[in-house]
Formats: C-alpha cells, structure tokens, sequence
C-alpha cells in the first residue's frame, strides 16, 4: 500500500511538473498558429489595401480628367459669354456714338437757324412791324451764298498736285532719263554701272568697267577757284560768260557744280544750311565761268548776315553784265517757295535769263518729277525772262546731268577763246 501511495505521489508529481510544459507548448503553438493567422492576415490587409489604392489612384485619374474637362468646358463658357457681353457693348458704344452725333446734328442745325426776318416797309418812317413771318429778299440771297459757299469745297495743295496731268513729252524724258526713285536692278537693266557713284552720269551698255569720257568738251576742263565776294565792289572783272546757280539753302548747288565737272570735292559741299556765305566764281578752262551764289531762306547764320548775303545775291543777279543765265534750282520733293518767286520777279524786272533746275529728284517718285515739271512750266507761261524746258536732275544718282551738260554748253559754244 505505501509503495502504491508513493507511485501516486510520484506520478502527481510528475504530472505536475508536465503540465506546466504542456500548458507552454499549447501556449507557444496557439502564439505560432496566431502569428500564422495574423501574418495571413496581414498579408491579405496588404494586398488589400493595395488594390484599394490602385482603385482609389484610378478613381482619382478619372475625377482629375473629369474635374479638367468640366474647367475647359467652363473657360470655354466664360470665354463665349465675355464675348457676348463684348459684342453688346460695342454694339451700345457704336449705337450711342450715332445717337451722339445725330444730336450733335440737330444742336448744330438749331444754332444754325437764324431768326426769323423782320420786313420793314421803306415807306413807312415809323418802322413798324408788318409781318413776322416773312422774310427780305436780303436774306433769301444771303441763305442762297452760303449754301453756295457750303458746297463749294476748296481742295487741299496736295490733292491739287495729285490731280496734274503731265504731258507727253515731259512724262517721256523723265522714263528716257530714268528720273525719280529707281531700284538698283532698273538702273543695272537700264546698261548702267551700279558700281560707280552717279551712275546714270554714264553712256549705257559701256564695255569700258570705268566711266566714259564727257561728251561735251567744255565740261572736261578744270574747275578751277579764283575769287570769292562779300562786297558787289570785290567781284572780279568780266572776262568770260558766266552762269550762276542760284536756290534756297541746301537744295544742292555746290554737289550740281560738282556733278557737272566730275570733280569731287572742288566745291565745298554739306548737309547743314548756309555753308556757302560768300559768291565763288569758279573757271571752267578758257570758254565758261561757273558761279556758286549763296543760299536764301533758313540757314545757320545770324539774320544780319543772311540779310547781308541776300542783299548781295539781288544785286550780283539783276546788275551783273557778264551774266549770261540764271540757274534757278529748286528742290522736286517741296515746289517753288515765296522766296523763289521773289527772286523771279527780281529777274524778270532786270530782264536776266533764268532756266528752272529741279535737284533732289532721286527721292520722290517719277510721276512726282513729271507733275512738278508740268506745274512749274504752267506757272511760269506767261514769263518773258525764263528759257524753257524745265531741266530735271540728280547728283546723287546722275540722272539728267547729261542733258543739263549740252543745254549749258550751248552757252559758251560761239565764245572765242
């Protein structure tokens, strides 16, 4: 019996040391079959979560190209109804601005409505009153003048240039001489050498690549300076037949006797006013004296001395013996001036020969050339001193030099040397 009572004493015992094992294994097998079930568990949440995600990106794509196509259609809207409102208040400026000026109209008409005449009877020495309603023959006839004034629309000096119809003639010099603004590719159609300065100062189709001879032999001889006068008592003795060119300050005289010479730089030339200030006379070889006369008109000069020089060129031109013409140059862009008219009268009162030179014309166009040829050849009919035609030129580009070379060569032709 004592042994059996130890047996279960000792099997208690060491169940009661096992249980404690077992109640760690159940306990450590529980935590691994957690641990399982929550990684799975975790791993389902993850790729849950995941495709939650992937879904909410797509959803987000979709309301981002949604919310996009609702704010264009809306810009689109904006636009449209901005135009609309546009559209209705420039029609209600443009209505506004008619109503405007329609009462503007009838403001105007009511001031203009005189008041109503009032017939007096001539025979009657008290003056009364007659009749309100009618109104004088005086009236009636001051209406019909205005009304006739009102229509009578006065052009402008442009519209009046515009409307000049050159003559044949004229219109075919100014093409023959290729006068005006031309392009390069005209001038180098036209036989010339673009190369050269002054290049339609030349024979066209030349073979020579330099410049020909000048065909009048007058105008190959040196220009030459001998005297310059500020007093009509320094000017020098008449040996030879003089021509004189005359203008308004910086129309181009000096760069014309220097185009007609080919001698650049003999006669001073600038483009500020009032360089030349004194009479230069310059020799053109035994036959010809060529005379450069001051400018009149604006220049950079102090008025006593523009008065001066004036007062000399009046006297040079109407006392000078040896004179032979007057080269009158006027610029082709602006027309004749008071001052240049001035200077006619002056001449045709001394009985002086004067031609009419218009320079500059390589800056207007060719029809511009022909119609202020045409106008100042009409103004002038009736002149006796003035030698036609009207000489049309260029410095700059040559054009005309040649025509103007053989109508003054004319001049110092029958000279004896």
């Amino acid at each position: 019996m004592v042994s059996r009572d130890m047996d279960t004493k000792v099997t208690s015992r060491r169940r009661s040391l096992l249980k404690p094992e077992l109640s760690t294994r159940k306990v450590d097998s529980r935590e691994t079959r957690k641990n399982s079930l929550s990684g799975e568990g975790k791993r389902s949440n993850n790729s849950e979560t995941n495709s939650i995600r992937k879904v909410k990106k797509c959803v987000k794509l979709n309301v981002n190209e949604e919310d996009e196509n609702v704010v264009k259609r809306k810009h689109k809207e904006r636009k449209t109804l901005d135009q609309r409102e546009n559209r209705k208040k420039s029609e209600s400026f443009s209505r506004n601005k008619v109503e405007y000026k329609k009462n503007l109209g009838e403001e105007r008409l009511l001031k203009k409505k005189k008041k109503r005449g009032i017939r007096l009877d001539p025979h009657d020495t008290s003056n009364k009153r007659l009749d309100d309603g009618l109104t004088s023959k005086d009236n009636n006839k001051e209406k019909q003048e205005d009304s006739a004034k009102e229509k009578t629309v006065e052009m402008s000096k442009n519209a009046q240039f515009r409307a000049i119809c050159p003559s044949p003639s004229i219109l075919s010099f100014v093409e023959d001489n290729l006068l005006g603004r031309r392009r390069d590719i005209q001038i180098k159609r036209a036989g010339y050498n673009i190369e050269l300065s002054a290049p339609l100062d030349n024979i066209p189709f030349s073979t020579n690549s330099e410049r020909e001879r000048i065909e009048e032999p007058v105008f190959r001889n040196k220009l030459e300076f001998f005297a310059a006068a500020k007093v009509s008592s320094s000017f020098p003795p008449v040996d030879l037949p003089e021509i004189a060119f005359a203008g308004r300050s910086n129309v181009g005289k000096s760069s014309l006797l220097n185009a007609l010479t080919r001698q650049w730089g003999v006669v001073r030339t600038s483009d500020k006013p009032g360089l030349t200030q004194t009479i230069n006379f310059f020799k053109l070889g035994p036959k010809m004296c060529m005379v450069d006369l001051p400018g009149y008109g604006f220049a950079y000069a102090k008025e006593e001395v523009k008065e001066a020089w004036e007062e000399l060129v009046k006297e040079y031109v109407s006392t000078r013996l040896g004179l032979k013409r007057v080269c009158l140059l006027i610029d082709t862009k602006w027309g004749m001036k008071q001052r240049d008219h001035e200077l006619i009268d002056l001449m045709e009162r001394a009985q002086t020969k004067y031609q009419i030179i218009l320079t500059k014309t390589d800056t207007v166009f060719p029809i511009d050339v022909a119609r202020r040829a045409m106008q100042i050849e009409e103004s002038l009919k009736s002149n006796k001193s003035v030698v036609q035609p009207v000489v049309m030129v260029s410095s700059k580009s040559g054009a005309g030099i040649r025509s103007l070379r053989t109508v003054l060569a004319k001049i110092a032709r029958f000279v004896k040397p």
